[in-house]
């Protein structure tokens, strides 16, 4: 089992230091999981990236079905893919051929669609198999333009809260399963996400049973789709059920979500585990690969990944400043907290 840590080509590298190799292995991470754009991949990025996050656009069907949001050519294919069909399928073409010069072994993708007037509210117009069904076509589409029909790395389907694959059950899979028409696909579980599904959920706790609970009844042919988790948690049931309602007012469609940020990480909040109870959910799933994913913490994203890989004992080991090379390359620290943990396991 590969660990990573989430990251993007939109933040600096400098981040990591003079030793950016050397402090990952410090802290028994195995490289970053990157989240790419319509660019190239940076060479100082790219060193490091073990794994791709393909770009999402929010309300891709509204230009899949020809009705595009009044907006400027940069905010549609960051919002749509683009303005029209055509576009839908060209941009995301684009996104897998730059990420592809960062040979990852999989591309996640987010197989959902938020409608943009409904984003702040509960109901949304279509159902789950609509957009999985039109989210394939997309896809098959998509790979049918590489050499043999199929894309350079697989793609990997992400679970969300909002309409497409939810992954409360097995019924969305066994639909995708039906309509992909390429073999190079997997699943992406992202465990905050489907918190976010369910109802009750308080602490981090509840989350961890009522996870526990659904992947417990997955067929053993879903779990082994499963490549890769993203792993945090998100306790964010008492802000579903009490934010008020509301939809776009008269001014620009871009104000409206640009005002939704705070909305979204209410509920999609991205926290670090701290109850050793959550590797019970990977002893269940056997991903390849672990991403730790978790902006939403305070503390910094190096401290919370070390103190959440030390919940994963059977993953863990005591590391030595000889393991980073150089002294100096690795802040001190690092080691301190990471074997202080792996003690006290």
């Amino acid at each position: 089992m590969k660990h990573l840590l989430s990251y993007s080509v939109y933040q600096d590298m400098g981040f990591f230091g003079r030793g950016p190799e050397a402090l990952l292995k410090a802290m028994g991470c195995d490289g970053l999981e990157m989240l790419t754009s319509y660019d190239e991949v940076p060479d100082q990025h790219s060193r490091l990236t073990a794994a791709v996050h393909l770009p999402y656009a929010t309300d891709w069907m509204a230009a899949w079905e020809g009705r595009p949001y009044e907006m400027d050519d940069a905010s549609s294919r960051i919002y749509m893919y683009g303005r029209s069909p055509e576009d839908v399928v060209s941009n995301i073409m684009l996104a897998v051929r730059r990420a592809e010069k960062a040979s990852p072994p999989y591309g996640v993708m987010h197989l959902t669609n938020a409608d943009i007037p409904f984003m702040h509210t509960r109901r949304f117009p279509r159902g789950d198999s609509e957009v999985i069904s039109c989210f394939s076509e997309v896809m098959n589409r998509v790979a049918s333009e590489f050499p043999g029909g199929e894309p350079p790395f697989q793609i990997l389907f992400e679970n969300l809260w909002w309409p497409g694959l939810r992954m409360t059950d097995l019924s969305g899979y066994r639909l995708l399963e039906r309509k992909i028409e390429f073999s190079r696909w997997g699943l992406c579980l992202d465990v905050g996400h489907l918190m976010n599904c369910l109802p009750g959920i308080r602490t981090e706790q509840d989350g961890i049973e009522a996870v526990l609970d659904v992947v417990s009844r997955y067929d053993a042919d879903a779990v082994d789709r499963i490549r890769t988790v993203h792993f945090h948690y998100s306790a964010s049931s008492e802000y579903r059920d009490s934010f008020e309602e509301r939809t776009p007012g008269d001014g620009p469609i871009t104000d409206f979500l640009i005002g939704l940020y705070p909305h979204v990480g209410s509920i999609d909040r991205h926290m670090p585990f701290s109850d050793p109870r959550c590797a019970e959910i990977l002893d269940i799933l056997r991903p390849e690969y672990v991403t730790h994913e978790m902006p939403g913490s305070e503390i910094g994203p190096l401290e919370d990944f070390i103190k959440q890989r030390s919940l994963l004992p059977r993953h863990l080991r005591q590391v030595s400043r000889m393991d980073a090379g150089q002294d100096g390359i690795v802040e001190p620290f690092l080691y301190d907290l990471y074997n202080a943990t792996a003690r006290g396991m």
